[in-house]
């Protein structure tokens, strides 16, 4: 019998939207989930509510979407991980790579894929991906890179801007 519910969550992957504006043919992850940190949270739409003076109801209510966001913390440092997320660049030679900061706010799209336990996995062809590092300075903390992705329309006609598959 197949699985019915969707618990946990396996990994949180990211991949360079195809040039076409399909999702992304590969994925991969930004580093460890900080435990507690991953989230799909879909917004309420608003409804747009039309009224007439002659009636207390309303004459016609046009429903809109909310917005569908993926968050989740990783604590992995590794300067391609920042650069895939934050922007900016890593230079030196390897093991003595450093990540550098852009010099404005960078504007990253990407194709997500959320793989819950038991396999099923959320897909979104297109998100604008927000980050930025926490980090509180304290012997029991430990450094994040919190990440939003807000799913957008995708610009290929006919791909949905989300995909559950079992």
């Amino acid at each position: 019998m197949a699985e019915k519910r969707i618990l946990g969550v396996t990994k949180i992957e990211i991949g360079d939207i195809a040039a076409d504006g399909d999702v992304s043919a590969l994925f991969a992850t930004v580093g460890q989930i900080y435990k507690g940190t991953a989230s799909i949270e879909q917004e309420e739409g608003e409804d747009i509510v039309h009224e007439s003076e002659e009636v207390d109801d309303p004459i016609e209510v046009v429903p809109t979407k909310g917005k569908t966001t993926v968050s989740w913390g990783v604590v992995d440092f590794t300067p391609e991980n920042l650069v895939k997320v934050l922007g900016g660049t890593v230079s030196g030679i390897a093991p003595n790579t450093k990540w550098e900061s852009p010099d404005s706010a960078a504007t990253i799209e990407k194709s997500i894929k959320v793989t819950c336990r038991g396999g099923k996995t959320f897909t979104y062809p297109r998100a604008s991906i927000k980050a930025r590092i926490s980090y509180a300075l304290a012997k029991e903390g430990i450094a994040q890179v919190l990440i939003t992705a807000t799913i957008m329309q995708p610009t290929k006609t006919g791909v949905k801007g989300c995909t559950v598959s079992h």
